[in-house]
């Protein structure tokens, strides 16, 4: 009997252990146990918006509770898919337990695809799972900070173009919320890399996290969430929003109004105050769905050469990001349970980078 990480959808904040079942294979299908993943804010966004942007269709449970998607690493322990050998490594989206069956198609060297029908219609970015074999970016030393950074970097990689594409549409200062966060913080190393000219990059953080803020070095200016009301008009901000707290976007729009150039919705960092926050002054918000993009991006480019850009900022972020946090490894489902109360409580340090050791 193994175990699963079951949420309230209702109420994301209330999770517990369920047994689950093991299950049986069809042809075409894998069993992966899964050995380690990560939970950080990225996964707090899956839940908050796990209905709106489909995250608890990928992994439909039984009893109708929502299982919650994280990354990671799993080995095949069984299988009636072709191409695929019992013991290697993969890298993918799985489910916060300690295995599960995906259906497996389109196999090559370095990849295969889940192919469920019922995940058809979902963004075929998670679809896709990595064979480390054949990964050449694939390291175990380094498989904390893959798990950890790597799902939520490639969101930063293409805000960071976006921007740049419509010249930061005139802003003179790019406001990051939740800056501490590792999405926030990819975005700014991104930034800091390669500085926009005339476009200063302002954190908005929690008066706890200024100092790991400061010290990461990538933030021209820093400011608290209970500074927002004193913002002045000049320079003109354009808000990357990976807090998505009501409360923050109401005091941002009704300081600002019409000085504010936009609001580019990330993330939900912030879950309990997560509502929309209805009418607004100032420009409308607009959510920014990583997928999407990396499809208009390999369309535009071909996965070749989408892959040669990307693979070389991700090689760029990693050695730094590893330098960044700390890893934080729990235990087993009771660990799981316990390292996503603390991310819903905000009961974690910033730096550190939690992961869990599924079995």
């Amino acid at each position: 009997m193994g175990w699963a990480l079951s949420i309230n959808k209702a109420d994301i904040s209330d999770a517990k252990l369920v047994k689950a079942e093991p299950q049986p294979l069809a042809d075409g299908q894998a069993r992966f146990a899964i050995r380690r993943f990560a939970l950080t804010a990225n996964n707090i966004t899956y839940a908050a918006f796990g209905a709106a942007m489909r995250y608890w269709d990928f992994y439909p449970a039984e009893d109708g509770s929502g299982r919650l998607p994280v990354w990671g690493f799993a080995d095949v322990v069984e299988t009636r898919a072709a191409g695929l050998e019992v013991g290697e490594r993969v890298y993918g989206y799985w489910p916060a337990a300690d295995e599960v069956v995906l259906s497996v198609d389109a196999v090559k060297p370095g990849s295969f695809l889940e192919v469920s029908p019922h995940r058809a219609e979902l963004a075929g970015a998670y679809n896709r799972y990595v064979r480390c074999k054949s990964d050449p970016g694939y390291a175990p030393e380094r498989e904390a900070a893959q798990m950890v950074l790597q799902p939520l970097f490639i969101t930063s990689f293409l805000i960071d173009l976006h921007l740049r594409d419509h010249d930061f549409m005139g802003a003179g200062q790019v406001t990051l919320t939740s800056a501490s966060s590792k999405t926030a913080l990819a975005l700014a190393h991104l930034l800091h890399a390669n500085p926009p000219e005339g476009v200063k990059i302002e954190a908005l953080t929690s008066e706890r996290n200024t100092g790991f803020v400061k010290a990461t070095g990538y933030y021209d200016v820093i400011s608290t969430y209970d500074e927002i009301t004193g913002f002045k008009p000049e320079p003109r901000r354009l808000v990357v929003d990976f807090a998505g707290d009501s409360k923050v976007n109401t005091a941002i729009h009704e300081t600002l109004a019409d000085n504010l150039i936009g609001n580019i919705r990330v993330g939900g960092a912030h879950w309990e105050n997560s509502a929309p926050p209805g009418a607004m002054p100032g420009p409308k918000p607009v959510f920014f769905f990583a997928p999407d993009h990396v499809r208009d991006r390999m369309k535009a480019w071909g996965g070749e050469e989408f892959g040669r850009r990307y693979g070389a900022a991700w090689m760029g972020f990693v050695e730094a990001g590893q330098k960044l946090f700390t890893e934080e490894e729990f235990d087993g489902g009771d660990g799981a349970l316990k390292a996503y109360d603390a991310l819903i409580a905000g009961n974690f340090d910033a730096s550190a980078a939690m992961t869990v050791k599924a079995g």
